[in-house]
């Protein structure tokens, strides 16, 4: 239990929350992309279509610029503030941080596989290796009661 909690320091915190605004801005851009296309294809040349398609470009491109500037105003922020290692919140952190969770979500698929293969190996440990004896033993039996 102590590898859950050796890495939930403040500062870990923060990068993780910092990592997490830049995955869901990501996931935002790509899902405004697709968004976009499909309304390209499907626009029929309605210009109404075409100013749908032009504006979910433009905010999609609006959110990275001001994500970006986020993650290089925040290490100046807490500069002046006088927070203690501000400069662990540097953007080169953030982004690692948010490539550690993006690996972490595509290994989970493998907890399964994992915990049968500690099953196994648990299994292993209790398993009667001695192949001579493959008889259980006879029950015992009590044939006198007394009372």
């Amino acid at each position: 239990m102590n590898a859950v909690y050796a890495n939930a320091d403040f500062q870990n915190i923060i990068l993780t929350v910092l990592a997490l605004v830049v995955i869901l801005v990501m996931i935002w851009c790509i899902y405004t992309f697709i968004r976009a296309i499909i309304m390209f294809v499907f626009s029929h040349n309605k210009e109404e279509n075409k100013k749908k398609w032009w504006n979910s470009i433009r905010f999609m491109i609006i959110g990275v610029i001001l994500t970006i500037f986020l993650l290089f105003l925040v290490p100046l922020a807490l500069r002046l503030m006088n927070v203690p290692k501000y400069d662990v919140y540097t953007p080169v952190n953030v982004f690692g941080r948010a490539g550690d969770l993006i690996n972490w979500l595509f290994n989970l698929g493998n907890v399964i596989k994992e915990s049968q293969q500690n099953s196994e190996l648990k299994w292993q440990f209790y398993q009667n290796t001695n192949s001579s004896t493959t008889e259980s033993p006879a029950p015992i039996v009590n044939d006198t009661y007394t009372l």
